[in-house]
Order: C-alpha cells, then structure tokens, then sequence
C-alpha cells in the first residue's frame, strides 16, 4: 500500500523561544523527535508592519497590538514542516494556546514546557492547509509549494532523504546517492536521528545505539 501524502505547514519560533538557545534548541530536537521532515528553515525579524500583516485577522482583537510588538521584538525562527497531517500534528505538539491550560492540560507540550504567557507561548503553528499555503507563501515567498508537491514530495514519502546538521534541513537524496542507499550493506538512512551516523548510509553499527523515539524507523 502506497504512503499516505505529505502534508506542509508553517511552524514559527517565537522570539521568546530564540532568546534563550536551549528552548531553542529543545523545540527543533521535538520537531525531528517527532518525525517533522524540515523542508525549509531560516533565522528573521519581522518589523512592525509585517507582523500586523501576517496578524490582520486578528486587528481589532484586544491583543492584537500586543502580539504585533512581541513578534516584531527579536529574531524568529521560521520552518516549513512536512508530516503526514502535519497541520493537526504540529498543532497537538505545541499544546493549547493559553499557556496556563497548556501546563495543566497538556505539560509534554512545546507550550506547556516552555511557554512563557498567552503571548509569548514559544509557538506559531498554521491552523488549516489553507493557512499553511498562505503562510508559508508569507515568510517564504521563493518557494514554489505546487513544484514541491510535484517533484520532492514522492521521494520524500519514499525515504529518499538525509537530514543535513549543517543546514538543519531534509534534504532530497539525489539519483545516484539514492542508488547506492539502495545497494549500501545496511542499506538504511538515519536521517532524522539527531545524533547523525558518519555518512548518510549507515553500516548497521548505528542501530543499538540510536533506538529511540528519535530515530528513523528506517534505521533502527
């Protein structure tokens, strides 16, 4: 039976979360524990202007201008995550908005270990497909979702991928690094495993020391 089809979302780092570099680092480890394929990922600062724009269904809200400040108080982490149902994963992941609810509720959550208040709840996750096609076009206007879905979406959902520290992205294996993942002698590819085998094909020796939740089932 086939693999279901990816799905893309937008997932935001607020700057609370970029201020301090462990929550940072904790919510890109959640993100590869949970088996997000990182299709994109870059550092920014939203001005003023742009937060309200990327915020305007909320304008007239009592925390609409509140929000536009913070997001437009510090660098951002931005990332557009694949996953099969990646809207709902990501959002169940976060935890509720209200960071309160989210401690009581739900304390495993991104929000509920590291969220600050209502506002500075670590956390921006598209809430529908459509949304997620919108947003993404918003921080990342060079990507040409239709063209993803068309060429690296089938390879991706193969496994033909390899996680790159370097970049903190998935990459598409290319043909020929594909080929020889197919006749390597283990023949897997760890790539969301944070802890990263020498190479991208793996001899075997990675398996008992890479079982975890946070490793490929491809691998171990």
């Amino acid at each position: 039976m086939a693999a279901p089809r990816l799905q893309l979302t937008l997932a935001l780092l607020k700057p609370d979360a970029v201020a301090h570099p462990l929550v940072r680092e904790a919510v890109h480890a959640a993100i590869l524990r949970h088996r997000f394929l990182i299709v994109r990922a870059k550092e920014l600062r939203c001005g003023p202007e742009q937060s309200r724009r990327f915020y305007r269904e909320h304008a007239g809200r009592f925390f609409y201008q509140r929000l536009v400040e913070f997001m437009a108080s510090g660098p951002m982490w931005a990332y557009i995550l694949a996953h099969e149902n990646a809207v709902p994963r990501w959002r169940s992941l976060m935890g509720p908005t209200k960071v309160f609810r989210a401690r009581h509720s739900d304390p495993d959550s991104i929000r509920g270990a590291y969220g600050l208040t209502d506002t500075r709840n670590t956390t921006h996750g598209s809430d529908s497909p459509a949304s997620a096609s919108r947003e993404i076009a918003f921080f990342f206007p060079e990507f040409d979702e239709q063209r993803w879905y068309e060429q690296d979406e089938p390879r991706l959902r193969r496994g033909q991928v390899f996680y790159s520290p370097e970049e903190r992205v998935h990459r598409v294996l290319r043909a020929d690094e594909a080929e020889v993942q197919i006749q390597g002698s283990a023949g897997h590819c760890c790539c969301p495993c944070p802890q990263q085998c020498p190479g991208w094909i793996c001899s075997g020796s990675c398996v008992p020391s890479h079982r975890s939740e946070s490793c490929c089932p491809r691998c171990c």
